[in-house]
């Protein structure tokens, strides 16, 4: 999807901290920190199978703290997973974002235009990354704090602040609906006030089920398990051993003098060995290179997470070599579409939940204001530049040339001395000149 970029006017703001506030409009903050959140669990320490199973079917049963911590944990711990992750959330995070008019009245544009105006103010990467966090553990929840706040002249009531409240930090009922954890409900928390909170749900049949991580935390505790095993591999069979041989008739001088060589030349051990003796030590020998047990089991994990996360392999790493760039255009397009689904996700939840409430709470006859994200195809600058130069220039339809200096990373000129103008058309002589 592709926004235009909105171009209003700068407007003066000031917090007005009294007023009139409707009857609807919720005030307060329920989401205060707790002495819980400096304490995290870290259950991916020692973690057996059994443990995890375990963990899963508490927050089935719904207490999630355990597993929202096994989750942090993985993530922490797998680079790999980590990568993935922040590329899928950067693709709509990272981008630039509008609130859109739904409708053609000046009430429609004066609600975007006021709503983007507040919304400006505050942090929202912080708040877009962290609602988009929804894909890891199944949920992501941001209580929102109303306020007045004058805007050209008139009291509006609009978000003044978002509080990213921890994902450990709720519990599920048995209606499978989001409770809060506060210092006077601390075992079954609390329902969420309406109108206070931003959350944002991947679908499944049961909320504890339905984060990534649910699946990634197999292949990640797989992965850290061959790691462990592929070090103490690195230790033992990973650098040379020193043996030194004598027959076994040598008397005990000979004897000292062979462990007298071997300590002066290894330091990570040896052997003395009689040569009459055979010392065999069984040790396939691809096992030590990425290609042998170890690290196929580690590429098959990062393999299977990749495209849990992403869709596919090849938009991250091309570990099947060949040429696969028509291969690498398909899984790219998988993965957009990935990208496109937590695009919408995010403007499905932000209207239900915030955009229109913000029109309710100050009576505007408005249609809910949209959030958009420019969300396009990777493009160099030049495929930039030609598409636009067709949108214009073919298809008459007008672009943001702010949006074209960003793509190119070609600010504007600083003065006449370094604009550097395009060539004159060349002349055409008129029909019937003379050579």
């Amino acid at each position: 999807m592709l926004a235009a970029v909105n171009s209003a006017s700068p407007v003066k703001l000031t917090i007005v901290r009294s007023g009139p506030l409707p009857k609807k409009a919720p005030t307060g903050r329920h989401a205060r920190e707790l002495r819980m959140d400096q304490f995290p669990d870290h259950p991916e320490y020692g973690l057996t199978p059994q443990r995890m199973v375990q963990i899963y079917r508490q927050a089935e049963a719904g207490s999630i703290q355990q597993q929202c911590d096994l989750f942090d944990g993985t993530v922490e711990l797998d680079a790999h997973l980590l990568n993935l992750f922040e590329q899928r959330n950067h693709a709509v995070s990272g981008k630039p974002w509008v609130i859109l008019a739904q409708g053609p009245t000046e009430q429609d544009e004066l609600a975007a235009r006021i709503l983007q105006t507040a919304l400006r103010r505050l942090p929202m990467i912080e708040l877009w990354e962290h609602q988009l966090s929804f894909n890891k553990y199944g949920f992501a929840a941001s209580e929102i704090d109303w306020d007045v706040l004058e805007i050209d002249g008139r009291d509006w009531i609009v978000p003044v602040h978002f509080a990213n409240v921890p994902h450990r930090r709720f519990t599920i009922d048995k209606s499978d609906q989001l409770r809060l954890i506060t210092e006077e409900n601390k075992l079954h928390g609390e329902p969420l006030a309406p109108g206070k909170w931003l959350v944002t749900r991947r679908s499944g049949s049961k909320l504890a089920r339905t984060g990534l991580l649910r699946t990634a935390a197999w292949l990640s505790y797989f992965k850290r398990n061959a790691s462990g095993d592929w070090f103490v591999y690195a230790q033992k069979y990973g650098l040379p051993l020193t043996i030194v041989k004598y027959l076994i008739e040598n008397d005990e001088t000979s004897k000292d003098t062979a462990r007298e060589i071997l300590a002066n030349l290894s330091e990570d051990g040896g052997a003395m060995i009689p040569k009459d003796f055979e010392v065999e030590i069984k040790n396939e020998g691809r096992n030590g290179d990425s290609s042998g047990t170890h690290g196929g089991l580690i590429a098959w994990c990062n393999a299977e997470n990749s495209k849990l996360v992403n869709g596919s392999t090849l938009s991250n790493d091309n570990s099947e070599g060949g040429s696969s760039y028509a291969l690498g255009d398909v899984h790219d397009s998988v993965r957009f579409e990935a990208v496109m689904y937590d695009a919408e996700k995010l403007q499905e939840s932000t209207r239900v939940q915030l955009t229109s409430l913000f029109v309710r709470f100050n009576g505007l006859a408005a249609v809910d204001p949209l959030l958009g994200f420019q969300v396009a195809r990777d493009a160099t600058p030049r495929q930039v530049v030609e598409v636009a130069d067709y949108v214009v220039n073919k298809l008459r339809i007008p672009v943001s040339i702010a949006q074209i200096r960003h793509a190119t990373s070609l600010r504007e000129p600083l003065d006449a001395a370094d604009t550097a103008a395009p060539a004159p058309e060349p002349v055409v002589p008129a029909a019937g000149a003379a050579a």
